[in-house]
């Protein structure tokens, strides 16, 4: 009878001060990254790094843990880049369209992130009390400062109507995110064409919803309805 190869684990103890957790966590992203959220698992991950499949417990004790720490990772990368989209914009209107295209870009360079931060399997976590909150808010402030500054209206008296055009922002970049991640616009054309059309949706999108938040802009400040 032929024996099955070994595989050489590497020793734990090799791992100091957190070296573990970051190799459990880098090894995570590149797996949801390149073959999806639901090829996850902490016994896999162990055997990818060489380790016992104990180990990974003593710093994820699940796969929920873990998910929650790609998710709170990504989250804080998601926020960066929008806040970097913002501060590079010269004015109010390119600012809101430069954090929409920050969006959409942080969704198609890193899709397997991107379904765990916003994924079901997560949902009930992401509370303002629970342990998603905090990081999955900052990238929602992003956006309603950029929506704010495109209204004209960051006084408190104008938060109810900024609320709900952020809203319409964000339904409309994340939708268009999913379309293409999911298939719909993806797949029925060629690579390049399918990313042509796709692109000019973008842009027709942000066109729209930049008149909109002007229109009410000047609506406010003429006082007319």
């Amino acid at each position: 009878m032929s024996r099955r190869p070994s595989v050489t684990r590497k020793p734990e103890g090799r791992y100091h001060h957190g070296e573990l957790r970051r190799a459990l966590l880098d090894a995570a992203a590149a797996v949801v990254e390149r073959d999806g959220v639901g090829a996850l698992s902490l016994r896999d991950l162990a055997r990818r790094l060489g380790v016992s499949h104990a180990a990974p417990a003593h710093h994820f004790p699940d796969r929920t843990t873990l998910l929650i720490e790609i998710a709170r990772d990504g989250f804080e990368r998601f926020a960066a880049a929008l806040g970097e989209a913002a501060r590079e914009a010269p004015d109010p209107y390119a600012r809101l369209y430069a954090v929409g295209r920050a969006y959409v870009r942080f969704a198609l360079d890193h899709p397997g992130r991107f379904r765990v931060m916003f994924g079901p399997e997560l949902a009930e976590l992401q509370s303002s009390k629970g342990p998603l909150g905090a990081a999955s808010g900052a990238g929602w402030s992003v956006l309603l400062a950029a929506v704010r500054g495109a209204l004209g209206a960051a006084s408190p008296a104008r938060q109810g109507s900024a609320d709900g055009a952020a809203f319409a922002c964000w339904a409309a970049v994340h939708g268009a995110a999913m379309l293409w991640l999911d298939g719909p616009l993806r797949c029925e054309l060629p690579p390049a064409e399918a990313r042509a059309r796709f692109e000019a949706g973008l842009e027709a999108t942000f066109a729209l919803l930049g008149d909109g938040l002007g229109a009410q802009s000047r609506r406010a400040r003429t006082g007319r309805r």
